[in-house]
């Protein structure tokens, strides 16, 4: 399942609230309430009236006091209006405001005012007290920063992101055990900001980026998901939280100014991506993969005219517990780079006669294991300064995949680690283990790099006699070698050992 975008983030702090059973726009309002004081929220109303089957407040403020500042939000109006078969629409003003003060310890104070604009956004509340559902749906939805302040200077940046077309529904079954479910959907997401330097001698950043076919999906299950007073309480033991986006494609633009001059310039654009994120009883797991990514770069700032890039693939993963646990944790760390390509430009200025050959060039590595957490990472003061936060209990070689300029380097294995004893291999964790590696077209490639030049002949044979001497050939072009670590500190390559 998936999370907010940080529009949809930020408009649900105010208009996602609980429906009740039948929808009397009363209970609505009483659970509205009572999911705000939930999360930490203190609800104020200048002026609330009842007619027509219409509850209209007025002036209504949502405030919450963070460990470092405080977010205050103001709504001119919100209305709630039974609709006379068991639904309540909720509308509001179209835009209102909310100030985020923060004052970190040993840091800069930051005070930034943002506008919610909402235009023409009807939510439809029906359901049960038991299955709360909203339905919303709006031409546009948009964030800008309209003033912000760096210890009490102002800072010259300006930034709206916008999502069009947007509509979805979103699920809440209060409780004991919070649940919550949600699905958003939006034709296209814009974000487009600029920065100028405090000085006004004309540099600065200026960023732009699209998506189309934008879809978000949330859920999760527990107490204190939404508690931002506590935002940590969702590494809680049992809680359940599922979040991730996909989208059809986009582009995006990067120009850095020094004195009205270009820095450095970048521009790209993507054919899909996926970005998945669970917590589950203390433990993350990010997922994510990028399809069809196409970059170019210039600018004074790197010695090339321009450097191009071409990749079919961009993918990474990260799993690992964030807290104190008894036993070992699953562990996993993915990354893809597949299909990678670069400029003719670049290949002229390393192999400018196309000796090597050109394919596009692939990294796979994933790894999984087993690791038992000894502090908790969701406490900075408790993991600060701690040499060793974790013991390696387990680490699998799952898949290793190099492929470049005609040679491949291709391997699997695993290992197991004894963390009573830390003498044989000098403070680590002792290894137990094997690890199958096969290079093929290895040779070929160093052939090629001498005829270069970029080696030289007598580092050439002396490379090949230490290969062969730990691998075993084969045809065409193979080697093959089994590394071997045991508990007593030897070390060897296909049975000799090597240390």
């Amino acid at each position: 399942m998936k999370r907010f975008s940080p529009v949809i983030s930020a408009l649900a702090f105010a208009i996602a609230t609980p429906a009740v059973a039948d929808l009397t726009a009363q209970q609505v309002w009483d659970s509205w309430k009572s999911l705000s004081a939930d999360m930490g929220q203190t609800v104020t109303v200048g002026g609330e009236t009842f007619s027509a089957g219409a509850l209209s407040l007025t002036d209504v403020g949502f405030a919450m006091t963070l460990p470092d500042g405080t977010i205050d939000t103001t709504v001119p109006e919100i209305t709630f209006q039974e609709q006379g078969d068991g639904a309540v629409v909720v509308t509001m003003s179209p835009t209102y405001y909310m100030r985020v003060q923060m004052k970190p310890a040993f840091q800069d104070a930051w005070d930034t005012t943002v506008e919610l604009s909402a235009p023409d956004l009807r939510t439809t509340a029906s359901g049960s007290l038991e299955a709360i559902r909203y339905d919303i749906a709006g031409p546009e939805l948009a964030i800008r920063i309209k003033d912000m302040r760096s210890n009490d200077t102002p800072v010259d940046l300006a930034l709206s992101v916008i999502a069009s077309d947007f509509a979805g529904t979103y699920e809440i079954t209060p409780g004991a055990t919070f649940e919550f479910d949600s699905a958003f959907t939006t034709a296209n997401l814009t974000m487009d900001m600029v920065g100028n330097d405090l000085e006004d001698d004309g540099s600065g950043v200026t960023l732009s980026a699209t998506y189309t076919g934008l879809s978000v999906e949330n859920s999760g299950t527990g107490a204190g998901l939404f508690n931002m007073v506590d935002p940590m309480a969702i590494y809680a033991k049992g809680n359940v939280f599922r979040s991730g986006y996909s989208h059809d494609g986009g582009a995006f633009a990067i120009e850095m100014r020094e004195e009205d001059s270009p820095l450095f310039n970048m521009t790209g654009t993507s054919t899909g991506g996926t970005l998945g994120a669970d917590i589950v009883d203390g433990g993350i797991a990010y997922e994510g993969a990028s399809s069809g990514l196409d970059v170019r770069v210039s600018g004074p700032i790197i010695p090339f005219p321009e450097v191009s890039a071409k990749m079919e693939t961009f993918g990474f993963g990260l799993t690992m517990p964030m807290t104190v646990s008894e036993t070992p944790q699953d562990i996993a760390l993915l990354l893809n780079l597949s299909g990678l390509e670069v400029s003719d430009f670049i290949w002229a200025m390393i192999d400018s006669a196309a000796t090597l050959p050109h394919d596009p060039a692939t990294l796979l590595v994933r790894l999984t294991g087993q690791a038992k957490m000894l502090v908790n990472l969701t406490d900075p003061i408790a993991s600060a300064g701690v040499d060793m936060p974790a013991e390696l209990h387990a680490l699998n070689i799952d898949e290793l995949r190099l492929s470049i300029a005609g040679a491949e380097l291709t391997g699997a294995g695993g290992f197991t680690f004894d963390n009573t004893d830390t003498t044989t291999f000098d403070g680590l964790p002792a290894p137990d283990g094997t690890v199958d590696l096969q290079l093929v077209g290895g040779n070929g490639l160093l052939d090629k790099l001498v005829q270069m030049g970029l080696v030289p002949q007598d580092q050439a044979m002396g490379a090949r006699m230490i290969i062969g001497l730990f691998s075993t050939p084969s045809d065409p072009d193979t080697l093959n070698t089994q590394i071997t670590v045991t508990p007593d500190g030897a070390i060897s390559a296909n049975g000799q050992r090597i240390q």
